[in-house]
């Protein structure tokens, strides 16, 4: 009788064992270390900001070609900046490759977070309806991509360190996504 019961529940633990190994093995794939991103939508991201960062620079440029600020060091400061955010989203787009592995181009997105703060200074406000509606497309961008890499953005003005990973944001998100691994047991209905 004993060796009955103790064979059903040996069946039973290797049943739930055998349920629960594939929600702890795509529960760990889930973290890698970064905050949660999917590759797909890391690259789709990317490609959208550099397509969006290209229409940003030329309606720019004809932006301020039609503003009183044309002809003065400040367009040619602006049009500098611009260039040189549309060029840091270039390398970024050429260092994600399928988007799978961050740490090849982490260097790349903090600069283009880096640039980026830098040309919100002089664009905010933006020059007309247009350059707003791509910078604010833009931003969007950014926050996605900042939030795959781990780094602090929020679009404002920003410190050097906002561009660290922030490891305890990612230490709480990995704890607080394993802690419920086993809700994720697909149970039948």
């Amino acid at each position: 009788m004993t060796n009955r019961r103790t064979l059903k529940f040996s069946i039973f633990a290797a049943g739930i064992l055998a349920l629960a190994l594939p929600a702890v093995a795509s529960a760990q794939w889930d973290n890698r270390g970064y905050g949660r991103y999917d590759e797909r939508g890391l690259r789709d991201s990317v490609n959208r900001l550099d397509r969006v960062s290209k229409d940003f620079e030329r309606d720019m440029d004809r932006a301020l070609d039609h503003s009183r600020v044309n002809g003065s060091n400040r367009e040619d400061r602006i049009n500098d900046q611009v260039h040189q955010f549309r060029n840091a989203v270039r390398d970024l787009k050429s260092r994600v490759g399928n988007g799978r592995d961050l740490n090849r181009s982490s260097d790349e997105a903090r600069r283009v977070l880096q640039e980026a703060d830098q040309l919100d200074r002089s664009v905010r406000r933006g020059f007309d309806g247009r350059t707003s509606s791509e910078w604010s497309q833009i931003q969007q961008e950014l926050r996605y991509i900042s939030n795959a890499y781990g780094f602090r953005y929020n679009g404002d003005y920003g410190r050097d360190d906002d561009y660290r990973r922030n490891d305890d944001r990612r230490r709480n998100d990995r704890n607080r996504n394993n802690n419920d691994w086993w809700r994720r047991i697909p149970f039948p209905q």
